[in-house]
Formats: structure tokens, sequence, C-alpha cells
């Protein structure tokens, strides 16, 4: 059976020297799942979504002009940010909670939710890319994500509003957390995850594997409880990465 629920939602965008992201940007169970065996409540929490994460992203995206990809479904029903065969793809417990529509699935239902809700958001990040390649445009890529201000299962305080994760650009990433620096708080440097720790996610799939510069944002979800706490975000980040790249064009050119 095909879904016909929307695996993706792409937005257009005129400047294509920027690609945003947003894997976790929806908690929508498409109708054939029910509601995975969870409550109403346990959907709008942070094992379905990243709360506030798809507001950040699509503001970021406006104040850059760029398109912008986000994936459809919630995370419970396949994950965009997991490599085909990791162990949380599709999640049996998240966070310490059970997911009972998860649990013992078939290989061919494992399948089916691969090509009908994970490869087609995935190719069209790849399609985009591709016709960028084939006019030679190297678009910057950003990843928006969000975190538990405490994540449950570990019952530790995670300090810092905003983190920069990163693998394999270190230079953009460092540039990165030095501006955000700038307007005060803390921010994170490969926390409160390690940008290194699952290979084959979205941005190391498409980005570094292309060697285009990128970046992950994590923003900790206290801080998104508002449309005007999201929209200071978006303003923050799109400072930060204007300011990011014009100094790495500058260094480039003084080399």
């Amino acid at each position: 059976m095909v879904s016909r629920y929307p695996a993706f939602r792409w937005h257009p965008g005129a400047n294509l020297h920027w690609l945003v992201l947003c894997d976790h940007a929806s908690n929508r169970i498409p109708p054939e799942f029910g509601d995975l065996g969870l409550s109403a409540v346990k959907l709008l929490d942070h094992i379905a979504w990243d709360t506030g994460a798809r507001d950040v992203a699509l503001r970021l995206a406006q104040y850059l002009r760029a398109p912008m990809i986000e994936q459809a479904v919630s995370r419970l029903v396949i994950d965009a940010n997991r490599p085909v065969g990791h162990p949380t793809l599709i999640p049996a417990v998240s966070d310490g909670v059970l997911v009972p529509g998860n649990q013992d699935l078939c290989a061919r239902e494992r399948q089916r939710r691969l090509a009908s809700y994970y490869q087609p958001y995935h190719r069209r990040i790849d399609r985009h890319l591709k016709q960028l390649e084939s006019i030679s445009l190297a678009p910057t890529v950003v990843s928006i994500h969000s975190f538990t201000p405490c994540l449950g299962s570990v019952g530790q305080s995670r300090p810092w509003p905003i983190g920069v994760l990163w693998d394999k650009d270190r230079p953009f990433a460092q540039h990165l957390i030095r501006e955000l620096g700038r307007e005060g708080g803390l921010v994170g440097d490969n926390q409160p995850y390690d940008g290194r720790a699952i290979p084959g996610d979205t941005v190391d799939r498409h980005a570094a594997s292309r060697h285009l510069r990128h970046t992950t944002i994590e923003l900790r979800q206290d801080q998104l409880g508002t449309p005007a706490m999201r929209a200071r975000w978006a303003g923050r980040l799109y400072r930060a990465l204007m300011a990011t790249t014009a100094q790495l064009r500058a260094q480039h050119a003084s080399s």
C-alpha cells in the first residue's frame, strides 16, 4: 500500500546559496497508524517531534530567503535523521516511553515505512542539491532541531540554550559558536549531542558527503515557548550565520 499522506513539505526560496532543513518538524501520525497506541498528550511531547523547531526553521528560511525542506510525519513513524539500519530508525521505545505501534514490526512493514515516509524526504533533498550541482552552486546547509531542558531517561540538566553540532565542518561550527556567543549565554560545542555520534544522519548524508558548508543547530525547548521567542532565535541565528560566512569568505580571500 502506498500512502497518500505527504512525507515532506517543500518551501521555495530565491536564495539558493542556503538550504534549511527540519527533520523533526511534525508530530503528525498518518491515519493508517492510528495513534501508535499513545495518548494525545504523549503525541504532543518531545518524543513525537522537535517542539518549536519548525517555526524557527521557517523564520530562518524567510530571513535567508532560502528554500526549506521539512519532514511531514512524526519521528515515531520513522526518524528521518537516522541512517537506514539504525536501531532507533523506527523507535520501539523513545525516552523511556514504549511505542505500542512500533513493537515487533516485520521486515515488510519496516520497508513500507521507508518507501512511504523516509525515502521521499531524502530524495527531495538529494534532487535539490543535484540541481544546484548542475549549475555549480554549493549551498550552506542548516538543519534545525530542538532538545528538552532535561532528558527524562538521563535526568541531567542541560544548561545550553543553544548548541552547534559538527563533525566534518569544524571551522564553520567554531566560527558560528563564537558569533552566537557574542549575544551572551552559553553555546554548546557539540552539546547536548555529539555531531559525530550518528554517521549517516541527514546532514552527513547530504551535505558532508558533498563537502558543502553545513551545521546542525539544537535549541532548548524552553527557549521556544512563544512565537516571539522563536522569532528572536531565528533572528539571532540569521545574524550569526551572516557574520560567520562573511568571516570565512574574508579568510579565503586573504589566503
